[in-house]
């Protein structure tokens, strides 16, 4: 479902091909002319503060569809890896996941392992990156493809070891009035 397009190298325009290097139309120094002193090397600029996304993430509704979620994430340098799962009362799916880290957001590739409906590709054939994941606040937001942008999906949870994740019931109040 998620796979991310390799960037690809502009063709220089034909007017490039014209320009000079700036070094190129300096005169060359001579012995005479003393030589400038370098100048002081600029100091470090603090670096972003990484977005955590390692780890055991949930979200769970207990009434209407009971719909629940869970990925489980391993960082190694700009990327992941992990595993997900996404289902209803009435289906669901699961699989592997690969992500890739990108101006703050985790930008995933997912490949199914159950009975795909034909919109995620059977594993080990990641599709295109169709969702992003990021840090908002304690939670991550979940974003799926939609169009030409993403729409907003789930809000998960920290689901490690003794970690209870909160029950979503919006919505909730519609189903029971049609049970």
């Amino acid at each position: 479902m998620l796979a991310l397009p390799a960037c690809a190298a502009k063709a220089p325009s034909p007017d490039s091909a014209a320009v000079e290097p700036a070094e190129a139309a300096t005169p060359d120094r001579t012995a005479a002319a003393p030589a400038a002193a370098p100048a002081p090397a600029p100091a470090p600029v603090a670096a972003a503060p990484k977005q955590e996304f390692s780890g055991q993430w949930a979200y769970r509704q207990s009434c209407g569809w009971q719909h629940s979620a869970h990925l489980e994430l391993a960082e190694s340098g700009s990327g992941v890896s992990g595993r997900w799962d996404d289902g209803t009362r009435a289906r669901g799916d699961s699989g592997q996941l690969q992500g890739e880290l990108r101006d703050g957001r985790l930008y995933l590739r997912l490949c199914s392992e159950g009975e795909a409906d034909g919109k995620i590709r059977a594993c080990p054939n990641y599709g295109e990156a169709s969702a992003y994941l990021a840090r908002e606040g304690a939670v991550l937001g979940w974003y799926r493809k939609s169009g030409d942008g993403y729409r907003p999906y789930l809000k998960l949870h920290p689901a490690g070891a003794g970690q209870a994740v909160p029950d979503d019931s919006s919505g909730c109040e519609e189903d029971a009035e049609q049970d």
